[in-house]
């Protein structure tokens, strides 16, 4: 997790923290002008904190609902519950006392809602001439087109809160990152790297699907098979006129030239032993 991230959950975790403080504290200890004043500082920590900032040509995730109401619906399970279920475990007993430890289960979906709404804030994707960077709670991983093994498109359907599941939490780690529209019906972009990584994207979010097409075929990279030769050949076209011809080939790599040294120097050996 990334600074970014790290700081999106304090924006939430701490302005919570205060909210029953506040209630908690006033119900015991302190005074009502003190409980008064931890909600106004938990207000302005979360106003105040800076929000992260995609950059420029990024696109983001959908979310449906909004990150606000995320948080406005987090803040309030959390508030309610945790207060109650601290009060009630503290000042009542029998089966009052076990109705409030039964709400910490409700009091911890608000850090679920929490950890999805910091992941929408701190996760995007930006396409570039060469690759594309991929950005998940704050952790970049910069993905170059000429490592990549495979692009495949494929259907992704889902239906309902599972559609819903996979556009915001559907990731798992920097080896295996998700970005979808929240469709139940979208068509994925599935990037491969020959590690084993791998990536998969909308299409309909990238902003120029064709210019992405056209700097994965100038890297050298074989377009997804759904293609058509027709396709393909408007996309070399389009790349020959932006970038004033055909792509050289790309440079031989170093355990390949190792291995032509090796075997020039092999024929070299047995020519002179002839």
């Amino acid at each position: 997790m990334g600074k970014t991230a790290k700081l999106e959950f304090v924006r939430r975790v701490l302005p919570l923290c205060l909210s029953v403080l506040g209630i908690v504290g006033g119900y015991f200890f302190i005074s009502v002008l003190s409980s008064l004043l931890c909600l106004v500082a938990a207000g302005g920590i979360y106003a105040a904190l800076p929000r992260p900032k995609a950059p420029s040509g990024a696109v983001k995730p959908v979310c449906e609902p909004s990150v606000v109401t995320l948080d406005a619906i987090g803040m309030v399970l959390g508030i309610v519950f945790f207060s109650i279920a601290l009060i009630g475990m503290s000042a009542w007993g029998g089966a009052a006392a076990l109705a409030a430890l039964i709400c910490l289960g409700p009091a911890s979906l608000s850090l679920v809602l929490f950890t999805v709404a910091v992941r929408q804030e701190t996760s995007w994707v930006r396409f570039l001439s060469n690759g594309f960077e991929f950005t998940q709670f704050g952790l970049k991983v910069r993905v170059m087109y000429e490592d990549l093994k495979t692009i495949d498109v494929r259907q992704w359907e889902a239906s309902g809160w599972v559609a819903w599941f996979q556009s915001t939490i559907g990731s798992s780690g920097p080896r295996s990152a998700v970005l979808l529209n929240g469709a139940q019906s979208t068509k994925t972009l599935v990037f491969k790297r020959s590690d084993g990584a791998k990536f998969t994207i909308s299409s309909e979010l990238v902003p120029d699907l064709q210019r992405v097409l056209i700097n994965i075929d100038r890297a050298g990279v074989e377009l997804p098979d759904v293609i058509s030769d027709y396709q393909r050949k408007k996309i070399r076209q389009r790349r020959e006129r932006m970038y004033g011809g055909p792509e050289r080939e790309p440079p031989v790599s170093e355990e390949k030239q190792v291995a032509r040294i090796a075997a020039l120097i092999e024929h070299a050996r047995r020519s002179a032993g002839q």
